[in-house]
């Protein structure tokens, strides 16, 4: 049996109970870095959420006590509802010359739409060279529920 000094024993206890102390400390610090980067990644997703909203919305926005032409409303409708996949979530109401509502809903709706004005039989289609004014409505949380667009 190979006797040790006492001192000998001692450091290398120290050196161990060092060894030990480091990789604590490095664990811990990758567990900061961890959550760091975690709560750095949901503020950037949540931003890059709120920016993509903004700039969707913006597309709408824009209409608001904007004159445009018939044909413009038209290109708005079929922009916003003819697009499969995307979920709608205003409804696009066209008043007429002769004062009649017409409301939009969804695809089949835009269709009809389009369809009796391109025909021009109707009355109350719309008129590709009409003026109408553009109104964009926002609930309370700044969530577009209704377009519509008044001819003058």
């Amino acid at each position: 049996m190979i006797r040790r000094n006492r001192f000998e024993v001692v450091g290398q206890s120290l050196i161990m109970a060092a060894g030990v102390i480091l990789a604590v400390i490095f664990v811990s610090i990758m567990i900061m870095e961890f959550e760091n980067s975690r709560k750095l990644s949901d503020a950037v997703n949540e931003n890059i959420l709120d920016i993509t909203e903004t700039l969707k919305n913006s597309d709408v926005m824009m209409y608001d006590g904007v004159r445009v032409r018939g044909a413009d409303v038209l290109n708005f409708g079929k922009k916003f509802f003819y697009s499969a996949g995307e979920e709608i979530t205003f409804v696009m109401k066209i008043v007429s010359k002769s004062g009649r509502e017409l409301r939009v809903t969804d695809r089949e709706d835009m269709v009809t739409v389009v369809a009796e004005s391109a025909l021009g039989t109707d009355p109350d289609a719309i008129d590709p060279l009409a003026e109408y004014i553009g109104i964009v409505s926002q609930n309370e949380n700044g969530i577009i529920t209704e377009v519509s667009f008044r001819c003058v």
